[in-house]
């Protein structure tokens, strides 16, 4: 769990800070020191699932830990959590090149109004935008994976199913 954004949504219920990069250094730090706990305590993991937050805010701290969680474990699968303003060829690139086989966008929807209401339109662009974003991701990791939330005020089915055409 890396709990830092850029901003808070404020629909989000998931514990999570506003990013600071020297608190962050010191979560990370603490979090490599916990990967050493488990390695010492007789643990190996296959697989990594790292939410957030928006752990890809933080890019070299998050491929620096991977690579030590690699050094330690026999990890095969790696999850990442991001939003639509990471998915920028260098990044891409980068968690690609460290090991990550699927990536988690958190879009919520692509309608702009919805997404105006909730404060996404302004951090994340329209849903064409979002949209053009995540094809430029697809190839890249062995599951592409956009989340969505249902019942957003304003929302209604109609939007869901809108949404589910998208990404289909």
């Amino acid at each position: 769990h890396i709990p830092f954004c850029e901003t808070l949504c404020p629909y989000c219920s998931f514990h999570r800070y506003e990013y600071n990069k020297n608190i962050a250094d010191k979560y990370f730090d603490a979090l490599q020191k916990e990967l050493k706990m488990y390695k010492a305590h007789g643990y190996d993991f296959s697989g990594m699932y790292i939410g957030g937050g928006t752990p890809t805010i933080s890019i070299d701290r998050l491929i620096e830990t991977i690579g030590f969680a690699k050094s330690l474990f026999k990890i095969k699968e790696i999850s990442v959590a991001t939003n639509p303003n990471h998915l920028t060829v260098e990044k891409m690139d980068r968690l690609v090149g460290a090991g990550i086989n699927r990536l988690s966008v958190g879009v919520q929807t692509f309608d702009d109004k919805i997404l105006k209401h909730i404060g996404r339109y302004e951090k994340y662009g329209s849903g064409e935008e979002i949209k053009d974003k995540i094809k430029s991701a697809v190839g890249r990791f062995d599951t592409l994976n956009v989340d969505l939330i249902f019942n957003i005020p304003l929302q209604t089915e109609d939007h869901l199913k809108k949404d589910l055409d998208i990404i289909e």
